[in-house]
């Protein structure tokens, strides 16, 4: 019997190597975008703490950014579509990452984090635009695969980890962030470079770019009515907005509270923070390249109500957990990782799959418009639960995973039809 190649015979490896054109630079270039995010973003909201910002106050600069996102969804398919999805994503990579690092490099108060949001808002027109680079020139049937290794690309990131830890024990908390944010600004300014010398435009952004010369940007989104009306009489659409909506907010309240919760409540050291994604990556990367393929034969749907289960263990532990714990915040990490190895890529494949080639820009804007719209609120809502007590925003988040899974539960025949697709069946 001939000796297996696992490198060879991986799926989600053949499918990275077999990568061309956009789709391909997108992921190559994604760990400089990835490796930086991972170094600081563990510490985020301790940095805003550190100088002194309330907890409602960190809340408040998650639901402006929240805001700003949602009105310039509004815009980003009738830029991306105006100015062709190449041009929109290095301009506005620019501005949503570039500055907003160099002032939270700065920062000396609340008002440099409001400053650095409305910047950092404007990521949603290039996560539009970035997205029609990805897929549009892509097949179908590798959909869920390319989201898999799009994830798998910020999961491999935490291997350097370990350098923000040191940085943060041996210069203490705000200088070392002051450092990671100026070596971020660089790494993801070369990505953005890098990213726009070796992609092309696709082909529905070359039509859509001929289709919207001369038109204002008014009158390219004179038509959202339609888009609305189009969204709103596909139950698919509606289910995957509800999905993706539900899980937005759950994720912001995650990454804002977490680490104050266990450095704050839990007097564990600030810079356990960089090691926590590091088990959590480890956990999800093994559950994509190896649990994955054998896991889709029980369906799209059982596979993300499996999901929220994990979910809901892993914050129900973490309430649990007493002072000095680390037992319990390292269940909680194994079982969130589980959890989103389940529930994340199927989410992303969902609301793709469902979209409109030839409007996708369009429809993508306005349903990420809905999705963070419904999300503005839960910012402040979860800084002002975290005020009162810092394990209300993780209740917060379980009564969520509690209404998806009845959300999914209930529409057991429309997500049946994800069952059979090979965007699915091959993940």
């Amino acid at each position: 019997m001939p000796r297996r190649n696992i490198v060879r015979d991986n799926s989600l490896i053949r499918a990275l190597l077999s990568l061309r054109g956009n789709t391909r630079a997108c992921v190559y270039t994604e760990p400089l975008w990835s490796i930086p995010y991972t170094l600081f973003s563990p510490f985020v909201t301790v940095y805003m703490a550190a100088l002194l910002l309330s907890d409602r106050q960190i809340g408040l600069v998650a639901s402006v950014t929240m805001l700003i996102r949602a009105l310039s969804a509004l815009l980003g398919g009738a830029v991306t579509d105006k100015l062709g999805r190449k041009m929109t994503t290095f301009i506005f990579d620019l501005l949503a990452w570039s500055v907003p690092c160099l002032l939270w490099a700065f920062s000396q108060n609340f008002w440099w984090f409001m400053a650095a949001a409305a910047f950092n808002g404007l990521m949603q027109v290039t996560d539009n635009s970035w997205t029609c680079l990805l897929v549009e020139d892509a097949g179908k049937s590798n959909m869920v695969k390319i989201y898999s290794l799009v994830h798998i690309s910020g999961q491999l990131a935490v291997i350097f980890a370990p350098l923000s830890a040191l940085l943060v024990d041996r210069l203490t908390l705000v200088p070392a962030m002051r450092i990671l944010y100026l070596f971020t600004f660089v790494s993801m300014t070369a990505k953005f470079i890098i990213l726009y010398r070796f992609c092309g435009e696709t082909t529905t952004g070359t039509i859509r770019k001929r289709e919207t010369r001369g038109m204002s940007l008014w009158k390219i989104m004179s038509g959202y009515g339609q888009i609305f009306k189009r969204i709103f009489s596909s139950r698919e659409m509606r289910l995957a907005l509800v999905i993706a909506s539900i899980f937005n907010i759950t994720s912001m309240i995650m990454g804002s509270f977490f680490g104050l919760y266990t450095t704050g409540n839990l007097d564990l050291p600030r810079h356990y923070l960089a090691y926590f994604p590091i088990l959590r990556s480890v956990i999800i990367a093994f559950f994509l390249f190896v649990l994955q393929p054998a896991l889709t034969r029980f369906g799209f749907r059982a596979l993300m109500l499996a999901g929220l289960l994990f979910y809901a263990a892993s914050h129900a532990l973490l309430i649990c957990a007493p002072k000095g714990s680390l037992a319990l915040p390292l269940a909680y990490i194994l079982l969130e990782a589980c959890g989103h190895s389940l529930v994340m890529p199927r989410r992303d494949s969902l609301v793709a799959l469902l979209i409109e080639p030839a409007e996708r820009a369009r429809i993508n804007g306005i349903m990420t418009v809905m999705i963070l719209g419904g999300g503005i609120p839960f910012g402040y809502l979860a800084g002002w639960l975290s005020d009162t007590d810092r394990r209300l925003p993780f209740l917060l988040d379980i009564a969520i995973f509690a209404l998806a899974f009845a959300v999914i539960a209930a529409n057991r025949k429309l997500l049946a039809q994800k069952d059979a697709p090979p965007a699915a069946a091959n993940a």
